[in-house]
């Protein structure tokens, strides 16, 4: 499978054509310059999409199935080249790192402690995520080792995370990036760690969730600049299709506290999207968005709900009035797995009337029906046209043929308006 450049070749092709100009309009200086961080003009509005996708879920079998016997190295590129186009658009991609890459000394393994190879860390790089969530419950699954190896993997595979830290002052402050001129601050914190204990003195390894702790800091990062605080948030119950009181009280407290968007994980099923206006700790009305579980990208769960999962994405506008929130959409995903040739595979496929099916994933029956029901199931548990909550106004991909699920007709029809549309939050 080739690999989609996506934005990220783009802004490699954009940085040389600046530099190059830059250069050119120094002439005799001696110094090279730098372009500077691009500030929107006067009345003129900067905009954005990010996006959340859900779990990567690492069982034995998927893990497995990316190996290549003649090379004797893992490929985990044809598992995400589907839906490589819809991760790698977005200004900014986040994902959810529920395995370790503590090396090959460890073993690999699945459930119920996690270890899988560093390749899976290039893979999804190259698909388009930028950041990965790494506080979870399976962040002690390889106990102190496994923390600095992933986070070293992740390294060396140019990918940003977020939640779990190899000294305190890579903990001290919070992730800020500034996506063309908009800053993000990412928070990252777990609930549980499925019984395991932090290392003794390394209490700054994992952020272990408490309201508080979350809200200091977003404070932290509203002082550092940040336009608006995004909040990773690992909890819930698992396999339950609805958020309980506990996640939707946390959700109230973190919104109070001025967390502008909290995506959460765990259940491993899509829980609803939602809209939460609260009044702030300094009295003003705050609106934050509410992703309660976005699902699984990719895991070997073969029962209805956990087969599937969303990716999210998020319309940011930033101009004089502030930096807001202002649509919100989703694209369901589904976890293919097949038998080619005598080998196990999987690929995480969109899942839309829009998107024919890419010409190197031949569907069975029982893989047709399936991806019909995910997007009746998603698209009545997600939408919410009061809020702009809709389906992602997908395109179809280059590397595809005409064929789709089922004539678009027959599925239920979504809210009208795109991405750019709806939702106002501030």
């Amino acid at each position: 499978m080739g690999h989609y450049p996506g934005r990220h070749a783009m802004r490699r092709l954009s940085a040389a054509i600046m530099a190059s100009i830059l250069l050119l309009v120094a002439g005799c200086l001696q110094q090279r310059q730098t372009a500077p961080t691009l500030q929107p003009a006067p009345n003129q509005a900067v905009r954005i999409t990010v996006a959340a996708a859900g779990d990567l879920l690492m069982h034995n079998t998927v893990v497995n199935s990316a190996y290549d016997s003649a090379t004797r190295h893992y490929d985990f590129s044809p598992e995400f080249a589907a839906i490589a186009p819809y991760l790698s658009s977005p200004d900014y991609t986040i994902a959810n790192l529920e395995t370790r890459l503590a090396g090959p000394s460890f073993g690999y393994a699945g459930y119920p402690r996690f270890n899988s190879p560093a390749e899976l860390a290039q893979a999804v790089r190259e698909a388009g995520v930028d950041l990965l969530s790494t506080a979870n419950n399976h962040s002690l699954d390889m106990g102190w080792p496994g923390i600095v190896n992933t986070l070293n993997n992740l390294d060396a595979a140019g990918m940003a995370h977020i939640g779990t830290y190899r000294t305190p002052a890579e903990k001290a402050s919070p992730l800020i990036v500034d996506v063309r001129g908009i800053k993000l601050a990412w928070l990252n914190y777990t609930a549980t760690t499925n019984g395991l204990s932090l290392p003794p003195g390394k209490g700054f390894a994992l952020n272990l969730l408490s309201p508080e702790a979350v809200a200091a800091e977003a404070r932290e990062a509203r002082r550092g600049g940040a336009d608006l605080v995004l909040a990773m948030i690992h909890f819930g119950n698992e396999y339950q299709r609805y958020p309980d009181a506990n996640q939707r009280q946390i959700a109230s407290q973190l919104a109070a506290s001025g967390v502008d968007v909290i995506i959460n994980s765990h259940p491993h099923v899509v829980q609803p999207i939602e809209v939460l206006s609260v009044q702030r700790d300094d009295g003003r009305t705050h609106n934050c968005i509410v992703a309660y579980s976005l699902g699984n990208l990719i895991a070997d769960q073969r029962w209805r709900y956990s087969d599937s999962g969303i990716i999210l994405y998020l319309d940011i506008v930033k101009d004089q009035a502030g930096t807001r929130v202002q649509g919100a959409s989703y694209l369901p995903v589904y976890v293919q797995k097949s038998t080619t040739a005598g080998r196990l595979r999987f690929r995480v496929l969109p899942v839309s009337p829009a998107i024919p099916v890419a010409a190197d994933n031949s569907l069975t029956a029982a893989d047709k029906t399936r991806m019909a029901q995910v997007w009746a199931e998603l698209t009545a548990h997600l939408n919410d046209p009061g809020h702009g909550i809709s389906p992602y106004q997908a395109q179809p991909a280059a590397n595809s043929v005409s064929l789709l699920l089922r004539p678009a007709q027959q599925f239920p029809a979504g809210p009208p308006g795109k991405i750019h549309e709806h939702l106002h939050l501030g």
